[in-house]
């Protein structure tokens, strides 16, 4: 019994020691030089994979040229299984593969006729060298693995099982990928050359150095590719030493980063005393200084790219405020939208702060945002950053980037952002000269975000990786952003007004100054002129063709005058109209049948008068007094193909009166006015009362009032088939209504453009300007930064509409919708 049992254990024993040598690792026949290791359960799935995805079909890369042609051989197999593909750099910077296959696959190359095959026997080893369809490659004869390679010493040093990756790191790296799925393994130190002949003007020091190997398993889709997988750094010089225990934080850097960027690179560590340690050890700094203070006060930092400059950013920890982090190296310059600009008195400070993580340049300037001291080299850079902020037109409120974030881990030690788009020219740039005109025209599609996130645990750290298509619900094409900020030489006095430029057929910007300065300012940017005005402008500034030439000139009323002035600030003659007595109320601009022949109206107290371009008063308009103070301003109405002027008086009388001033209309009750103006609307003149109620009246004079229960500083706006009302925080618009937060409103104003109803209304308190569609629907980018009414128009050559609105106390800002 015992002989039957042991003939049947030596039997199992030899069954499976040939199993063993049947079985055949092919991670022990990769080249010790590979720099670029990929590992798949299937190379002819992973070839169908990579053809379906859309970037990589929409764009031509010479990359994926090249292994089409270099392995082009292994379309003609019939089954393609487990595989390594092994890339190195020669000594001649030729880029060599070794292909690794468990099983020798079959070929089926009868039909192929540029093909020749030569057995070759040398240095001990048979193998073969194949041309086929024009490329050269050299193949093991044996039957397991299966090898070819391009370099006839690469598969010969394989053969000889020489210079073969065997170390501990490689196998520790190689145990944590999964055998399932497609693998992509780095070595960090032979990826150096690798960068040099790919990217010889990119300084890419950091990725050699981070670590010694990384790891990373992909998913593929035809959205595009996402991975996680892990680093490992045993080396003292990795830079991953530096981040070692100091813990992971929830990154934020987004929230800063203007959209429009090209991207960022921000690291975070939660415990700043391990990580101060870890990066002194680092440099071999073993010496105290009163700088690190403000790194033991700090939790993140990092840099984030627009296309012409850097800036660099440092997060304080909450218990800090970040003023107070930079008051003995910095003084206060100004103040922008209520946030602080700094001039920095010693910069280089900062500039070697983290180094060498970071080695930031020309730190002059630094603003406090929240928790964030963020340092650039001019002060514009700051304010255009401290708009983006304010206007939430940064990474972080875009929905491609919180998409993304999903994908993510929601703490990380490292977190690099790119938008490809934006990286283009850059990416050209750093390039070999041979692929610059390649990247140059990369079409990425949806493809808006490229996110590389490393975690620390430990002695490695994991990663986290994602390229594909995202949804953009507010990209930028449709979100609001603001294009334009002027800053005058004193502070506005009123609203800015978008005016028509007859010599390219678009608008331009007028406002005045405190200083009574009148200012014409091109829509990008450029001051043309400025007056010097012998009182404020009333009201709007309005337009007119005197000569009906097409060319526009601007008139309005100052308290004691009538202007006129041409495209050039000069004085159209014969204005000015000069007064003795106070002119009361804004200009009122006629012209009845849209034929240019104007009708100029100036109120005095409780008188009006009409004039016609020459200076002259109107013959025929024979109105002149009222009983009591004009409330408003006269108003053209035209309901019904019939010509009204109507105004209210203190009395409660409301004058509607026909072209020739006679009393067209007889309102015989007299209404409480509000502050609101007569509109109108449903063919009837329309307002409020002081009690808040819609007060409309017919053209036969009959007064019908409508309960509304608006409250005391309620506004309304219409147009003839549209009315909105704001009543504390209830917007309504038609028949919707709208809960804004609790704010003091400036009068919602609607304008009518490219055949859609626009309605602008701005909270003074928090200084937001808020603009929705006639179905009250928010605009997407809204709220954004402002600080007074808005007046909007289409002000480019574009279709997109644009607003101008006041800004900071001597800004004016133009957004574009």
């Amino acid at each position: 019994m015992k002989k039957i049992l042991f003939k049947l254990l030596s039997l199992f024993l030899l069954i499976s020691c040939q199993n063993q040598e049947k079985t055949v690792d092919i991670s022990n026949f990769i080249p010790e030089d590979a720099a670029v290791i990929i590992q798949t359960p299937n190379l002819k799935s992973l070839q169908q994979h990579l053809e379906n995805i859309s970037f990589f079909n929409e764009n031509k890369f010479s990359a994926k040229n090249y292994l089409k042609k270099e392995l082009g051989y292994l379309n003609h197999a019939d089954t393609l299984t487990a595989a390594i593909i092994a890339f190195s750099i020669s000594e001649n910077e030729k880029l060599a593969y070794s292909l690794i296959l468990k099983d020798k696959p079959k070929f089926q190359l009868d039909s192929i006729k540029n093909k020749s095959v030569e057995s070759i026997k040398a240095e001990g080893h048979n193998y073969q060298k194949m041309v086929l369809e024009g490329n050269t490659f050299f193949i093991s004869t044996g039957n397991a693995p299966y090898i070819t390679s391009n370099s006839e010493e690469k598969l010969i040093q394989i053969l000889d099982k020489e210079k073969l990756l065997k170390t501990e790191d490689f196998q520790r790296v190689y145990s944590a990928i999964d055998l399932n799925k497609t693998s992509i393994i780095f070595n960090h130190q032979n990826f150096k050359a690798f960068q040099q002949n790919l990217f010889p003007n990119l300084e890419l020091k950091n990725v050699a150095n981070y670590a010694d190997w990384s790891a990373i398993d992909l998913d593929i889709s035809k959205d595009g590719i996402s991975f996680n997988g892990l680093s490992i750094a045993n080396n003292s010089s990795n830079l991953h030493k530096i981040f070692q225990n100091s813990g992971t934080v929830s990154q934020s850097f987004a929230s800063i980063t203007p959209a429009k960027s090209l991207g960022f690179t921000a690291i975070g560590y939660k415990n700043p005393e391990i990580f101060l340690q870890n990066l002194k050890k680092f440099r071999g700094d073993s010496v105290s200084n009163v700088i690190d203070e403000i790194i033991l006060n700090t939790q993140e930092a990092g840099i984030f790219t627009t296309t012409a400059n850097s800036l660099f950013a440092i997060k304080t920890l909450v218990n800090v405020e970040a003023t107070d982090l930079i008051s003995d190296y910095a003084e206060l310059e100004e103040n922008y939208r209520d946030f602080p600009i700094y001039k920095v008195s010693k910069p280089e400070i900062f500039e070697t702060l983290f180094s060498p993580l970071f080695t930031p340049k020309k730190n002059n300037f630094a603003a406090a945002i929240g928790e964030y001291l963020i340092f650039a080299s001019s002060i514009p850079q700051l304010r255009e950053l401290i708009a983006d902020y304010v206007n939430e037109n940064t990474l972080a409120h875009q929905s491609y980037y919180k998409e993304n974030q999903q994908k993510l881990a929601q703490e990380s030690s490292i977190l690099i952002v790119g938008n490809p788009q934006e990286l283009k020219p850059k990416l050209a740039e750093a390039v070999a000269n041979k692929l610059s005109e390649e990247i140059s025209n990369l079409n990425f599609g949806e493809h808006k975000l490229a996110i590389l996130q490393l975690v620390e645990e430990g002695d490695f750290a994991h990663i986290h990786a994602t390229f594909e298509t995202q949804s953009n619900n507010n990209n930028s094409n449709t979100k609001t952003e603001e294009i334009l900020s002027v800053s005058l030489e004193a502070e506005l006095l009123n609203e800015p007004v978008l005016v028509k430029n007859h010599l390219n057929n678009q608008m331009d910007i007028a406002v005045q100054d405190i200083n009574n300065t009148l200012y014409l300012i091109s829509n990008k940017g450029t001051v043309f002129w400025k007056k010097k005005l012998s009182g404020p402008i009333l009201g709007e500034i309005k337009q007119v063709d005197l000569f009906k030439n097409g060319r526009f000139q601007l008139a309005f009323a100052t308290p004691y005058s009538i202007e006129v002035l041409d495209r050039n600030g000069n004085t159209v003659k014969p204005f000015p109209l000069e007064f003795k007595d106070e002119i009361t109320q804004p200009l009122s601009l006629f012209d009845y049948d849209n034929n240019r022949k104007y009708r100029f109206l100036i109120t005095q107290n409780d008188e009006v008068f009409m004039y016609d371009k020459n200076g002259k008063s109107v013959k025929g308009f024979d109105f002149r007094r009222t009983n009591s103070e004009i409330l408003q301003a006269p108003k053209h109405l035209r309901i019904q193909n019939k010509d009204y002027i109507v105004f209210p008086e203190k009395s409660g009388k409301l004058n509607i009166l026909s072209r020739q001033g006679e009393h067209r209309v007889n309102v015989k009750e007299s209404i409480d006015f509000s502050d609101n103006e007569w509109y109108e609307f449903e063919n009837d003149f329309a307002s409020t009362n002081a009690e808040g109620n819609l007060v409309k009246v017919t053209q036969t004079g009959q007064v019908n009032i409508t309960n509304t229960n608006f409250s005391e500083n309620h506004r309304i706006s219409a147009r003839p088939n549209l009315l909105l009302s704001l009543s504390e925080n209830i917007l309504k618009i038609k028949d919707k209504e709208l809960n804004l937060d609790y704010g003091l409103y400036t009068k919602p104003e609607i304008f009518y453009v490219n055949d859609k109803y626009y309605i602008g209304l701005t909270d003074l308190q928090t200084q937001k300007v808020y603009v929705f569609d006639s179905n009250a629907e928010l605009l997407p980018g809204f709220p954004v930064y402002g600080t007074s009414g808005i007046n909007l128009n289409n002000a480019d050559i574009d279709h997109r509409p644009e607003f101008v609105v006041k800004g900071g106390e001597k800004e004016l800002l133009m957004y574009k919708l």
